[in-house]
This record gives structure tokens, sequence and C-alpha cells, in this order.
């Protein structure tokens, strides 16, 4: 079987009974009514505020927009868990992966139509995986000074610029030079996630097409059409919260072409710093399980989370806080 890779209260209550004198009791519940009016007044007047501002928030409109200056280096750590298990012809395997790396955008230059350029590095990682039985693999690149063979590729690539990119206000890309063209589609969208051209309302959604490629069973080539669906859910602080998930549009013809795309169907949310004009957390999460993929008997499931947090921007060069590990909640 070949093994499939991912970079993967009791409260004790006693009761008591006084016997008090009933004046005594009258005299104490009369003494307590208007702190208990007072109560429940403070809470209406509370909620109806709340309902008013939510009112007043779903009625504003925001332009979400990034906003970059020449010579800003924003920072966020990124960790990606994942568990995959695979059962085939009555064996199976367990994968997992985990990996937290320092993502950096280094930005080069901004032109009057507000176009920015930014050179996209990874500044370093520490990585660990185990296949199976296999004794585990890891590499941290600030400790290690050689990579084992499963992560000389990506050794290679620390501290290097992976791609030159230029984007507009809406996260569009106007123009990439890439050194790396093979990166992995974990199905997160494109190297920016994508805002709407225009200022919204809570509630509003957009969407982005993509296409998913696969095999069928024959090993022809397919081809499925998709988008990433998101949606302004909230606004607190000048933060707007965005959710996002896949949606397969084109019909999914086997268990097999289900299986190749898993790792591409996701949903999360985004915050959105409205000041700042960049995002300063996101977090995607995985979990799929395709029964027949190859057999009656197979079974793939795939469970993970990617986090990425702001842990410095503008002209700052050193990581302000270092991520704080995740869980990921073991396979069923």
């Amino acid at each position: 079987m070949r093994p499939v890779l991912t970079l993967i209260f009791c409260f004790s209550v006693t009761a008591g009974v006084l016997l008090v004198d009933d004046s005594v009791a009258q005299s104490k519940s009369e003494s307590t009514t208007p702190d208990a009016d007072s109560s429940r007044m403070s809470r209406s007047v509370s909620e109806s505020i709340e309902r008013a501002t939510d009112n007043v928030n779903r009625k504003q409109k925001y332009l979400l927009a990034y906003r970059f200056a020449k010579g800003d280096k924003i920072r966020w750590t990124v960790e990606h868990i994942a568990s995959t298990r695979t059962q085939m012809a009555g064996e199976s395997e367990e994968t997992s992966s985990r990996s937290q790396s320092v993502k950096l955008w280094e930005v080069t230059s901004v032109d009057s139509l507000g176009q920015m350029t930014f050179d996209h590095k990874i500044e370093s990682v520490d990585m660990w995986q185990k296949i199976g039985e296999q004794d585990p693999v890891s590499y941290d690149s600030k400790k290690d000074k050689e990579a084992p063979l499963e992560y000389e590729s990506i050794a290679g690539k620390i501290g290097s610029t992976i791609a030159t990119v230029s984007i507009n206000s809406a996260g569009q890309i106007v123009d990439r030079k890439s050194n790396q063209p093979n990166q992995a589609n974990f199905g997160v969208g494109d190297i920016a996630v994508p805002l709407p051209t225009k200022p919204v309302t809570i509630g509003y959604q957009w969407s982005v097409p993509n296409t998913l490629r696969a095999r069928d069973r024959e090993g022809n080539p397919r081809q499925l059409k998709s988008r990433v669906i998101y949606k302004l859910v909230k606004v607190k602080s000048n933060k707007a919260y965005i959710s996002f998930k896949t949606e397969v549009l084109t019909p999914v013809e086997s268990e097999k072409i289900r299986s190749q795309i898993m790792q591409q169907m996701t949903r999360g949310y985004l915050v959105f710093d409205i000041d700042r004009g960049y995002p300063i957390r996101k977090e995607v999460e995985w979990d799929e399980k395709v029964q027949g993929f190859e057999g009656p008997d197979s079974l793939l499931e795939y469970l993970g989370r990617m986090t990425e947090r702001l842990v410095s921007s503008g002209g700052d060069s050193k990581v302000t806080r270092k991520p704080k590990p995740a869980g990921l909640k073991p396979l069923r």
C-alpha cells in the first residue's frame, strides 16, 4: 500500500431551611425588590443598546482594502497540523505531520495606482512527520545544520524569495514571478485573500472561481469547477470577520476523484484589520472522509488545521511573540 503523505462541573449543593418570622421575611423581601427591579431594568437597557448597535453596524458599509507602505515587513506565524488514515486491502496506515513557520512579506514598492509589490519569503521552519511505524522525521531550521532528505527542498528555500507578487487594494494579483512553480495547493485561496472592490455591509457575500484537477480510475485528467465563497460575518473594533468555504460546482463522478480533491475542500475564517489594511489571523479546517476510493473496503480520512497569526508589522525586524502550538483531535 502506498502511504498518503500530508504536509498533516459537579456542583454539590446543600439545601438549608431557615425558619424566620413572617414580618422579617416580608421586610427582607420588600428591601430586595427595588434592587431586583433595577437589575432587570439595567439588563433590558443593555440589551436594547446592543440590538440598536447591531442594527447600525448591519446598515453601515465597510471598505476592506489592502494598504502597504514601501519598506513594510509583515510577519505571520503559520502552523499546519494534519492527520491522515488510509485503509486498503485490510491494511491500515496513519500519517501525522506538524509544521510551524514564519512567513514574511517585504514590501518593495507602492505605485501611484496603489498597486503593492512585495517579496514573499519563509524565514524559518520547524517540521515533523511520522508515517506508519516508521521513525519520526523532523527538521528545525534554527537548530539543525543539515536537513533530512524529506526536507532538503524546503531547507533550500529558507530566507530566499519564493515569489515576488504585485497586488491591488482588493488583493487581486496583478503580477507574480514565482521561484516555486509546483507549490502545493491546500484550497485556501491565493497568496492574498481577495476582497470586495466596493464598500459592503455585514452579510455581504462574494466568491472566487477555481479549478480543481484530478484523474479518474482510467487515469484520464478531470477538471472540476469550484469556488470559494466569502462572507462578511461581523465587524468588531474595526476588525472584519470573514468566513469562507469551498464549494464544488461540477458533479464529482467517483470517490476516486473525491479522494484527490479532499485537501482542497476547506472552511474557515479570516480576521482582517481594516485600519492596518491586512489580515491578522486566518484559520482553515479540514475534516474529510472518502469510502471506496480504491475498492469497497478502502477508506481515506483527512483531518487538519492551518492557523496564521500576525506577529510583527511595519518596519519591525523581529518576531514579537512565538506561536502557541495548537492541538488536533485524533481521528476516530
